[in-house]
């Protein structure tokens, strides 16, 4: 067997040579010399026998997504991959599309490499082969892809390269968007999951939307996004020059939210509640903060609302904090599929007391005390009802303040995210050299 196994070593060095580990921001895609696309079997010496389960210095990490915009998965990648120790990690950023603002935060960072796949178009499958190239190239010993269709292109390109740790990264309800094209990626990336060691879910309601697509509840972690507190540092003129938009002074309530204008958000829900505060409250100012198709119709609709000038959309902001800050009550008015939002984290970790409906992973965020309060989707009087609970009784928005910056503290820090996925990590990687 000993044999057997070294010929077919010597014989896979001569006729396959090994890929160049150079670094690059481009991924080569030209033929072999047998003309074989993904240039022969993957090269990883652990293949055969023991000589490639020695523990090497440093895990080699690529971790995928389609593009580096202005997202809460995108955010939490670029998060993770700045926070774990480079002296135990080589982390690679492969992204299909390049040219987001998200990419200037990682350009700098020491010890990650950014690379873009340079998929041409949404019917180009060419990240299929180029993924499976990078990840002989780097060495990998762990890929890990974020949404669709970077699963599918990751996933698969692993097989084909043999990268013998894949996880996949799952955020609750970003998968569930229409189209003929998401479906067929879904359904696709389903069966390749059965080759992952472990699918990771934001949030326990992640984790029974995983289970009910058939991947077993083994297979499932849970690890609660996080948030960096260096995001969240602000100067207090920020703030009061947000309010001063607003035209919001001293005294005069701000209630706002931060998401992308899509329909899974609800936002005519949250303009709804708006028009009735504002009835009942009519110094009140609201904030919106997203960018997304529906921003048309929704200063529409917040026109036919006769919300007027109170209502501000301010658009994507690369810096959400003063605009966070400048708020006295912060909603979520989500209608389905919410996972561990980012906007909620960042809300309770700068204190503001949140108003959230019962979806998805909100309900979590309230286990341990009580950061604000839940109310059901699509109830726009029951949400303007919570939200003014909490503007005319200082003392609860107080108590809610408090119990929110701990909640935060407790779990969901930026240390505590890193922290779990490094140990995932290590588990792994054990688990695969003892085999």
């Amino acid at each position: 067997m000993a044999c057997c196994r070294a010929w077919r070593w010597v014989c896979w060095r001569r006729f396959w040579p090994m890929p160049s580990t150079r670094p690059s921001t481009t991924i080569s895609t030209a033929p072999s010399r047998y003309g074989c696309w993904w240039a022969g079997p993957s090269r990883w010496p652990g293949w055969f026998g023991r000589r490639g389960r020695v523990e090497p210095d440093r895990l080699s990490l690529v971790l995928s997504v389609n593009d580096l915009r202005t997202g809460g998965a995108e955010r939490q990648l670029v998060e993770l991959a700045r926070g774990l120790d480079k002296s135990r990690y080589r982390v690679t950023v492969a992204t299909l599309y390049g040219g987001q603002p998200l990419e200037r935060e990682l350009a700098g960072e020491a010890g990650v490499e950014l690379v873009c796949l340079q998929r041409r178009n949404k019917y180009d499958p060419s990240p299929v082969w180029r993924m499976a190239r990078l990840l002989r190239q780097r060495r990998a010993h762990i890929v890990q892809p974020f949404l669709t269709p970077a699963t599918f292109f990751s996933l698969l390109g692993a097989l084909l390269a043999g990268t013998p740790i894949r996880v996949v990264t799952e955020r609750c309800g970003l998968r569930l968007r229409p189209g003929l094209g998401n479906h067929v990626y879904r359904f696709l990336e389903d069966r390749l999951t059965r080759w992952a060691q472990v699918v990771v879910a934001n949030s326990e309601a992640g984790r029974r939307y995983v289970v009910s697509r058939g991947i077993p509840a083994a297979k499932v972690r849970v690890i609660y996004n996080g948030v960096n507190p260096a995001r969240l540092c602000h100067r207090p003129e920020e703030r009061q020059a947000v309010r001063r938009m607003l035209g919001a002074d001293d005294g005069i309530p701000v209630v706002g939210m931060v998401a992308s204008l899509q329909p899974a958000k609800d936002y005519p829900t949250f303009l709804q509640a708006a028009a009735e505060i504002a009835r009942q409250m009519p110094a009140t100012r609201f904030l919106v903060v997203g960018e997304g198709p529906l921003r048309p119709q929704l200063e529409e609709t917040a026109r036919q609302l006769g919300l007027g000038a109170k209502v501000s959309f301010a658009g994507n902001q690369p810096r959400v904090a003063p605009y966070i800050a400048a708020m006295d009550v912060a909603v979520l008015s989500s209608c389905d599929h919410e996972g561990c939002s980012n906007f909620l984290l960042e809300a309770m970790a700068l204190g503001r007391p949140i108003v959230a409906t019962d979806v998805g992973g909100n309900r979590e965020l309230f286990r341990d005390g009580q950061p604000g309060l839940l109310v059901p989707p699509r109830s726009p009087q029951v949400l303007a009802s919570a939200v003014l609970s909490l503007l005319r009784d200082e003392g609860l928005r107080g108590r809610c303040a408090v119990d929110a910056v701990a909640i935060y503290r407790r779990r969901f820090s930026l240390e505590t995210m890193v922290s779990a996925y490094d140990a995932l990590y290590r588990e792994l990687w054990q688990a695969w050299r003892g085999r």
